[in-house]
């Protein structure tokens, strides 16, 4: 009887840590460890800093964008050189090459409505407003 049980249960258990696993606003990110570093020169940043900030326990910080100019201009980089673009040519977001549903997309298009024009702190809105709209809702790592 006890092992009928875990058949049920046990599918049950892997839905639920697959519900819960915690999200971060640059998982979105593809890594190229050599774009990532470029970035990371390019903005003045070492990688011990980067790991400072980027710390699940820094989401409340980041989420408030109260964020130093040089991570924001970093986040540019790094969303100029990822494999999914989500920047159009005018470095403008476009919700068809991010490939948002309906309800993200209206959710990030009135959120960026407060987005500034300085194009590093627009580019770090933009990741902060999709993170909030729940997009991408799967992150596909290659």
């Amino acid at each position: 009887m006890f092992i009928y049980r875990l058949v049920y249960i046990a599918p049950l258990i892997l839905v639920l840590i697959g519900i819960v696993k915690a999200r971060h606003p640059f998982d979105i990110f593809h890594w190229n460890s050599k774009d990532f570093e470029e970035c990371l020169h390019v903005n003045n940043i070492t990688i011990a800093e980067y790991e400072k900030y980027a710390r699940h326990e820094t989401l409340d910080y980041l989420l408030n964008e109260n964020v130093d100019l040089r991570y924001k201009c970093n986040i540019k980089c790094q969303l100029e050189r990822d494999s999914t673009k989500w920047l159009n040519d005018e470095g403008k977001m476009d919700l068809e090459l991010m490939e948002t549903t309906n309800k993200a997309g209206e959710f990030i298009t009135k959120c960026m409505d407060e987005a500034s024009e300085e194009p590093c702190a627009y580019s770090f809105k933009l990741v902060i407003c999709a993170f909030k709209a729940g997009h991408p809702r799967s992150v596909d790592r290659y």
